[in-house]
């Protein structure tokens, strides 16, 4: 075995690894019932809050509901987000370590079908609801780590030409 093959091998086996993860922390999330999962995302609202308006308790009670829910509604949106677009970009990297055809495709059919699978799976969790929107926003956050590894992929194989001369 000449060692572009075994180093290609302990990258796919990173990738797998990184992937599965990400999948796993997915599902665990997704896991966490319904005051579990709001308690842990307003922690990080109050702490995001903080670190941008300091007088923030100083607002009106009706302001600071207000804007709670809406900082609280980007934070959750953008964990949805967020956590797809790196399961879209581990799996667009992932098939192309393999050179397969079509694999921006696949990854995203993969991711999407993810997506679908983590809402039906919250219909099971207590307090916790599956919703299309949901679906949809993940499916974008997949396309979106799959721009993000198709830019990392043409600029490692631009640097790999730079660097053998070819």
């Amino acid at each position: 075995m000449n060692m572009g093959n075994k180093r290609l091998k302990w990258i796919r086996l990173i990738l797998w690894i990184l992937t599965v993860a990400m999948g796993v922390t997915i599902f665990s999330l997704s896991a966490q019932e319904g005051p579990e999962s709001s308690a842990a995302s307003d922690a990080v609202v109050r702490f995001i809050i903080q670190m941008i308006d300091p007088d923030f308790d100083a607002l009106p009670e009706a302001d600071q509901i207000s804007v709670f829910a809406f900082v609280k509604k980007l934070v959750r949106k953008g964990a949805h987000f967020a956590e797809f677009a790196m399961l879209g970009c581990l799996i667009r990297l992932l098939i192309s370590s393999y050179g397969l055809r079509c694999g921006t495709r696949w990854s995203w059919l993969a991711g999407t079908l993810y997506a679908c699978t983590d809402e039906l799976h919250q219909l099971f969790v207590s307090a916790r609801a599956a919703m299309w929107q949901d679906v949809a926003l993940d499916s974008f956050g997949v396309l979106a780590g799959i721009m993000a590894a198709h830019t990392m992929l043409v600029l490692l194989d631009r640097y790999g030409k730079r660097r053998t001369g070819t």
